[in-house]
């Protein structure tokens, strides 16, 4: 990143209609909750994790390259994208522990706190874009690959974090409503930047960040486990970023060359995409993996594969060259329902 490619990111918040459009419509957000008196406590809560959300979306956006996608209702859905709701916490618990400290300590220690979260923050929100995971954002191991990945081109970010503290200081002449404004869209320029710096490498496609150092008691059942874990979360970021074909071809390739008992992890890999939000990854998969089972004359598996996935999607159906094997297990099986509905395809 050159420095005009950094004054560009900069101001991309006011140069890019869609998101000067989402900056306006929040800033009369904000304004309002100034002068709601009560009711703004909670308006606030429905409010600032939606701006924080959308601010977001423009450092997942400016990673790409691209322009940032305009706001809609489901910005104010908790349940929607949850993870885009974590940088609220970020800034948040380091704003009250920069206040905590200097009440404790002074003035110069709460400014080299403040320093030191300015040098790292970046780095987790980048990690938070790449991996969709809240958890990844304490990963020390993560946070160091990013910071190394991005080379010179991160310490923009950490100078950006500086303007957005400095500047508004330096403006406390201006009216309350224009101040603020000028609050929000440095947030944005930030924002922006985190995205940014990810993108000369490509991070948001090609870092293969670590595992979370908290593991579920599953997880720590192994080293291969863990393995699988990493195939599979490296998986779902491709999937979650609408490249099905990316994410499966990943955990083939595992299959294919590192998995050691493939008996073992094919249906391990099955039962976790099953659990993803979004089913067609896991009904794409099973298809391949019903060629396996009716290959290798497994049909017992093979017909509570299909059933599964019916129970999912009543549409799914084998790849064509392996119906008559098909229906031939569901006959085995004594399933005619299913041969039936198999023999109509």
């Amino acid at each position: 990143m050159t420095p005009r490619e950094w004054l560009r990111e900069l101001v991309f918040p006011v140069v890019s209609t869609t998101a000067l459009f989402a900056l306006v419509v929040f800033y009369a957000f904000i304004m309002l909750i100034v002068v709601a008196g009560p009711f703004g406590v909670w308006l606030a809560v429905l409010v600032l994790p939606a701006v924080f959300r959308y601010l977001t979306m423009i450092a997942e956006a400016r990673a790409r390259g691209a322009d940032a996608e305009p706001p809609t209702a489901e910005f104010f859905d908790p349940a929607d994208s949850w993870w885009t709701l974590f940088p609220t916490i970020l800034i948040v618990l380091a704003a009250f522990v920069i206040k905590a400290v200097g009440d404790a300590q002074g003035t110069t220690a709460a400014l080299l706190l403040a320093f030191v979260i300015a040098t790292v923050l970046p780095a987790m929100i980048s990690v938070l874009v790449i991996t969709q995971s809240p958890m990844q954002c304490f990963n020390p191991i993560a946070i160091k690959t990013l910071i190394v990945e991005s080379g010179g081109d991160y310490w923009y970010a950490p100078l950006t974090a500086v303007l957005v503290v400095s500047v508004p200081m330096q403006l406390t002449t201006l009216p309350v409503w224009l101040l603020t404004f000028v609050e929000l869209a440095l947030f944005a320029s930030f924002f922006a930047v985190c995205g940014a710096i990810t993108r000369g490498k490509q991070l948001i496609d090609e870092v293969d960040i670590p595992d979370p150092l908290q593991k579920s008691d599953e997880e720590l059942q192994g080293e291969l486990l863990g393995e699988r874990m990493k195939v599979l979360n490296h998986a779902y970021g491709f999937v979650s970023r609408d490249n099905r074909a990316g994410g499966l071809d990943h955990v083939y390739t595992w299959l294919s060359d590192n998995e050691p008992v493939p008996a073992e992890g094919w249906p391990w890999f099955f039962e976790q995409m099953l659990k993803w939000e979004r089913s067609d990854a896991a009904l794409f998969f099973a298809q391949q993996y019903l060629k396996r089972l009716l290959v290798d004359g497994q049909q017992v598996a093979a017909v509570k594969v299909m059933m599964r996935c019916r129970l999912v999607n009543d549409a799914f159906k084998p790849f064509s060259e392996d119906l008559p094997r098909a229906i031939e297990a569901a006959r085995a099986c004594g399933n005619e329902d299913l041969a039936a509905v198999l023999e109509s395809f």
